[in-house]
C-alpha cells in the first residue's frame, strides 16, 4: 500500500442506508472442523453518502449491524469535514470495551473499506491503484473440501478444481472437533492419490486439535507432501505454535482469526511460515497492510481468506506471489448479487478498472427478484 493517504482525507457523511438481503440457500451445506452447517448466506448492503457527491456501497455482515447502529452511525452523521485520522480514532475508541479481537473490530474494518472507496472515487482511481497496486490481478488458490462431503465427493470436487487449472487446493479436515482423525488421514491420502504429485495440497483444521494431536496427525500425513497445515490449534496459543514449529518442518499457517497487526509479530517469533490476514476482517486496511509487510520482510508465505471479489484489490498491492483464497462451494452462489466484480480466469482474479471498490451491486436484479427483506435509513 501507499503512505496511507486516506488519513489526510476529510469526510462529511450525510446519509446512511442499510438493506438486508434475503438469505441465499447454498446448494449443499458446508462444514469445517469446528463449525457448520453453513447452509445459507445472509448479508446486508451498507451505503454511505458523502457531501462531496460520492457514495460507497459495500457488503456489511449482519452480525455487525447492531454494532454499527450502537457505536458508529451517530459518529458518522456528526462528521463535518472531519479528518479521517480523527474520525477513525473516534470510531476505534468507541468499541474499546468490546475488545479489539472480535466482531466489533470486524465491524470497524468493513466500515473502513467504505471510506477508502469514497477516497479512491474522489481520486478517479480504482481502489487497488489508490493503495499502490501496480497490477490489476491477484493469484487465487481453490478452497473447499467440506468435512460433510463423502470421500468420493471430496475427491471429485478436488479434481474439478484441478481441471479448472488450480495448482494449489485446500481441503478441510478434523471434522467433529477432530474425533475421527484416522479416517481423515485416509481421506487426505485419497485426495493426494487422485490429484497426483503436481498439485500443492493444503489442509485446514480450523483450530480443532491440541498440540499433541497435531504432532501425531502431522506424522500420519507428512508423506502426502502437504503445502501448509492451517490453524491446527487454538489461534491464540502462541506457545503451542512455538512447540509445533520446533518439532515439525511442515509449514504451519495462522492469521485468519486476527483483527489487528500485533499478534503477527508474535507469530514471527513462534516460527509460523504462512501469514493469513483476512482483509475484510481486519480492523483496518492499514492493519492488514502492516501484517502483509511483516510477511514480506521475513519472506513468509502470504494469503488472504474470505472474499476475492473485495480482497483481491488488497492482495494486488502486495508481493506478486501473495494469494487470495477462493472458497468456491460457498462463494460461487453469491455472485448473483453483482453486476460488476473481478473476473476469475486462469486462477487469478482480474480487477475491473473502475473507480473505487471492484464490485457493483445488481440493483435491478435485487429489486426484480425481491431480494431485500428489510431496510433502514439514517440522516
Amino acid at each position: 500500500m501507499n503512505n496511507y493517504n486516506i488519513l489526510k482525507e476529510r469526510f462529511s457523511i450525510t446519509e446512511i442506508h442499510s438493506k438486508i438481503l434475503k438469505p441465499e440457500t447454498l446448494p449443499k451445506p458446508f462444514y469445517d472442523a469446528t463449525m457448520g452447517p453453513f447452509s445459507s448466506y445472509h448479508t446486508s448492503i451498507l451505503t454511505l453518502v458523502d457531501n462531496s457527491g460520492y457514495k460507497s456501497e459495500i457488503e456489511y455482515p449482519l452480525s455487525c449491524l447492531e454494532i454499527f447502529k450502537q457505536y458508529f452511525a451517530t459518529v458518522l452523521l456528526q462528521s463535518k469535514e472531519t479528518l479521517y485520522s480523527d474520525l477513525y480514532s473516534t470510531l476505534f475508541w468507541r468499541i474499546r470495551n468490546e475488545g479489539f479481537r472480535g466482531e466489533a473490530a470486524r465491524a470497524l474494518g468493513y466500515l473502513d473499506r467504505a471510506f477508502y472507496d469514497i477516497a479512491s472515487q474522489r481520486a478517479s482511481m480504482p481502489l487497488h491503484h489508490y493503495i499502490g497496486a501496480k497490477r490489476n490481478w491477484a493469484k487465487l488458490y481453490a478452497s473447499g473440501g467440506s468435512t460433510g462431503l463423502s470421500d468420493e465427493e471430496l475427491v471429485d470436487e478436488c479434481l474439478s478444481f484441478k481441471e479448472a487449472g488450480y495448482s494449489i487446493i485446500k481441503i478441510k479436515a478434523g471434522g467433529d472437533f477432530g474425533t475421527h482423525l484416522k479416517e481423515d488421514v485416509i481421506r487426505i491420502g485419497k485426495v493426494r492419490t487422485g490429484l497426483g504429485d503436481d498439485i500443492r495440497l493444503a489442509v485446514d483444521l480450523n483450530q480443532a486439535l491440541t498440540v499433541p494431536q497435531t504432532l501425531d496427525f502431522i506424522k500420519e500425513i507428512e508423506d502426502f507432501d502437504i503445502e501448509w497445515l492451517e490453524e491446527p490449534i487454538h489461534s491464540a496459543d502462541i506457545m503451542g505454535m512455538e512447540e509445533l514449529t520446533s518439532k515439525t518442518s511442515m509449514c504451519i499457517s495462522f492469521g485468519e482469526s486476527e483483527r489487528t497487526f500485533y499478534p503477527f509479530q508474535l507469530m514471527v517469533n513462534a516460527g509460523i511460515g504462512h501469514f493469513q490476514p483476512v482483509g475484510n476482517n481486519m480492523i483496518s486496511m492499514i492493519e492488514f497492510d502492516k501484517a502483509c509487510k511483516l510477511a514480506t520482510k521475513h519472506d513468509l508465505m502470504l494469503s488472504c481468506g474470505s472474499f476475492p471479489n473485495v480482497n483481491a484489490q488488497l492482495i494486488a498491492a502486495q508481493k506478486e506471489d501473495a494469494m487470495c483464497e477462493y472458497l468456491i462451494p460457498y462463494l460461487k452462489p453469491m455472485e448473483k448479487y453483482y453486476i460488476v466484480q473481478p473476473i476469475i480466469k486462469d486462477c487469478k482474479a482480474f480487477l475491473p478498472e473502475i473507480n473505487g471498490i471492484s464490485i457493483r451491486f445488481d440493483w435491478e436484479r435485487i429489486t426484480k427478484e425481491k431480494m431485500i427483506e428489510d431496510s433502514v435509513c439514517w440522516k
